[in-house]
């Protein structure tokens, strides 16, 4: 009985071991991925960063928060009036283009998420001409947000000047800068091993999503960026600003295990390639031409209103550090208000204080009064 006890002692360790082994497919580490990133299929590598960010007890309480106060907040929506303005900054790292020809492909990049968010984007029309009519009752997104290029008042030691759009050029590293606290950063990296990666709900203190090179932007590239099919139309930045605003893919944990938008059906798995609209899992028709999901560029082209109320309340309730700063840093921008159907309620007083240290350089506090927090970062010097 001893020894049986021992041989499955034994295999419940290699069990582990193999557990483990499987669960850093998308380690950091980027030895291990083929150098020609063309060879990648649509991967994203959110679900591993978050848990690398969450072993920080600080953090992993701070995102508690955030997922409790949206949950709180309503789901309905008011008409857009006034888009609310996220700042951007798009930082290459490691390229050999042409300058101008760099911030022209961010500033194709940044359009396109515009027109993905606020579903102006050409290719809504399969939605609306076509697979709409196998989703009775949901509706594509026309969320109240507007995605701008920052062009004034940029930090300095970047080699930016005032009048010009916050696009860097091989002046920073990694997927955080406290610098641009205050920005929406877009990191574009080779060699990321995945197509992109982002935190399941951005701080806005300096965080950002990554890019794959190969897969930023549309058209023809600059130099060493040059978008490769089928991931050339500027939809895996869609996808992982999608994650930065708190939408977690549409699949969710697969069936029964839902993303928190109630009009995305559920979903057993992932999807690529393009598959043919009506397939189905979980037992209903699954919608895997949403931005959400692994389909290529082309056959993903539409967010439902659910996910377009979440990200906008994400904004209202955790990123105002985002909102407040767009008035600084873009010329003529007012305080991009909007009616994205975000919880207007009138400040309370103080009822949560909570903080998280990001790095040796900085510490994000969060003051919580019942609606809308208030957002600090304090720099250390040295």
């Amino acid at each position: 009985m001893k020894q049986l006890k021992n041989y499955f002692f034994f295999m419940m360790c290699l069990l582990v071991l193999f557990s483990c082994d499987h669960d850093h497919g998308l380690d950091s580490d980027d030895s291990n991925f083929p150098s020609n990133q063309s060879n990648l299929v649509r991967t994203c590598g959110m679900h591993n960063h978050m848990e690398k960010l969450l072993t920080n007890p600080d953090y992993a309480k701070m995102h508690q928060n955030k997922l409790a106060k949206i949950e709180s907040m309503a789901s309905t929506r008011s008409l857009c009036s006034n888009p609310v303005v996220l700042p951007v900054a798009v930082h290459f790292q490691g390229v050999n283009g042409d300058p101008a020809c760099l911030v022209s492909l961010a500033e194709n990049q940044i359009q396109i998420l515009n027109d993905d968010f606020n579903g102006t984007n050409s290719d809504i029309s399969n939605w609306t001409n076509g697979s709409s009519s196998s989703f009775p009752g949901v509706n594509f997104a026309e969320a109240c947000l507007s995605f701008q290029l920052a062009d004034t008042n940029h930090p300095s030691g970047f080699g930016l000047v005032d009048g010009q759009p916050a696009v860097t050029i091989n002046q920073t590293t990694g997927d955080f800068n406290a610098s641009f606290s205050g920005y929406l950063n877009i990191f574009v990296q080779f060699g990321t091993g995945v197509l992109g990666y982002s935190p399941l709900g951005g701080s806005g203190n300096g965080d950002g999503v990554v890019v794959e090179a190969s897969a930023f932007g549309s058209g023809s590239g600059c130099g060493n960026v040059v978008p490769n099919a089928p991931y050339n139309l500027g939809r895996t930045t869609t996808h992982e600003v999608g994650h930065y605003l708190l939408l977690d893919h549409i699949w969710g944990g697969g069936c029964g295990q839902d993303d928190g938008v109630s009009d995305t059906p559920s979903s057993a798995d992932s999807y690529y390639d393009c598959p043919s609209v009506g397939v189905s899992s979980c037992g209903s028709v699954d919608m895997h031409m949403n931005y959400m999901d692994y389909t290529n560029d082309a056959c993903m082209y539409m967010f439902t209103e659910g996910q377009a109320t979440r990200s906008e309340n994400y904004v209202s309730s955790s990123l105002n550090i985002l909102t407040s700063n767009a008035s600084n840093v873009i010329s003529g921008s007012g305080s991009g208000g909007g009616s994205g159907g975000g919880n207007n309620d009138p400040c309370g007083m103080v009822t949560d204080l909570t903080g998280s240290v990001q790095d040796a350089s900085s510490i994000e506090i969060s003051f919580t009064g019942g609606c809308t927090p208030l957002q600090s970062e304090i720099q250390t010097c040295g």
